[in-house]
């Protein structure tokens, strides 16, 4: 997972860029948020690659996905990171098991599970209420 610090940043450099598989042209072209239309501008994209901050909203983020051709997920979980210093994962090192079961949670990225018993304790019931 990217350092917090860059999150985003480095989640973009890995594909648009010299030698990479988008330049910062195509990017741009490419980059239109499917639900609003809203578009990010070549400099928009420039400022990305290098690093620095842009202004994010929802539609950009979408925009920023569809440019990738990446989940829009991946893209928010990355802007949470780099934007608020919040990682979206496991903590407690979910097993899939049988029924797949993933655990995201949204927390301090030096929050290990062990310190969130009240976050546990709702999985574990949850998981006992869908044996039910």
């Amino acid at each position: 997972m990217p350092d917090q610090a860059d999150a985003l940043t480095r989640l973009v450099q890995e594909h648009v860029g010299e030698g990479r598989p988008l330049t910062v042209r195509a990017f741009a072209q490419r980059a239109v948020d499917p639900a609003s239309g809203t578009t990010i501008s070549k400099s928009t994209a420039g400022n990305l690659v290098q690093g620095h901050q842009i202004k994010i909203t929802p539609e950009v983020l979408g925009a920023i996905a569809a440019g990738l051709g990446r989940p829009l997920s991946e893209v928010q979980a990355a802007a949470m990171q780099q934007y608020v210093g919040i990682v979206v994962d496991d903590p407690f090192d979910t097993s899939p098991g049988d029924d797949d079961v993933v655990v995201r949670v949204a927390h301090d990225p030096g929050r290990p599970g062990k310190d969130m018993p009240a976050t546990r304790a709702f999985l574990e019931r949850a998981e006992r209420e869908s044996r039910d």
